[in-house]
């Protein structure tokens, strides 16, 4: 009788350990995209969406319209910006640098307080016909 209690007991901690092994993995697997996107768009996306130089039209394949196009979500990012962050971004240039990137805020929507209004992309830069018919890029 004695060894069966302590097989139980052995048992149960076996599956104890196990559970929490689970729960660890699980928690470890939860990562906030949303966070991760958003320290990817400060680092690549900077110098478009800074409040006094920015450039709110990034080149479609710069590094900051990679991050913007690749992000999971990018309404939530707006969730994700600091106060501080908040006083050194422009969130009309991000805003305007997901349209140009492919990946816009929805019109309408809230970002960090800024209401997104309906944004229009300038039309592309015309092409000279003469460069063009030359064969010249």
């Amino acid at each position: 009788m004695n060894n069966t209690k302590v097989a139980g007991v052995l048992c149960f901690l076996v599956l104890v350990a196990l559970s929490s092994c689970s729960l660890h993995a699980r928690a470890a697997n939860d990562i906030d995209h949303c966070l991760l996107d958003k320290k990817k768009v400060m680092r690549d996306c900077w110098h478009h969406i800074e409040k006094k130089l920015g450039d709110q039209y990034p080149p479609l394949r710069s590094a900051c319209c990679n991050t913007i196009r690749d992000a999971k979500d990018i309404h939530c990012v707006c969730d994700r910006f600091t106060a501080h962050e908040l006083t050194l971004l422009s969130l009309a240039k991000f805003a305007m640098a997901t349209h140009v990137c492919g990946n816009g805020l929805h019109t309408c929507t809230h970002c960090a307080g800024y209401h997104v209004p309906e944004i229009k992309l300038p039309p592309p830069p015309a092409i000279s016909m003469a460069r063009n018919r030359h064969g010249e890029c």
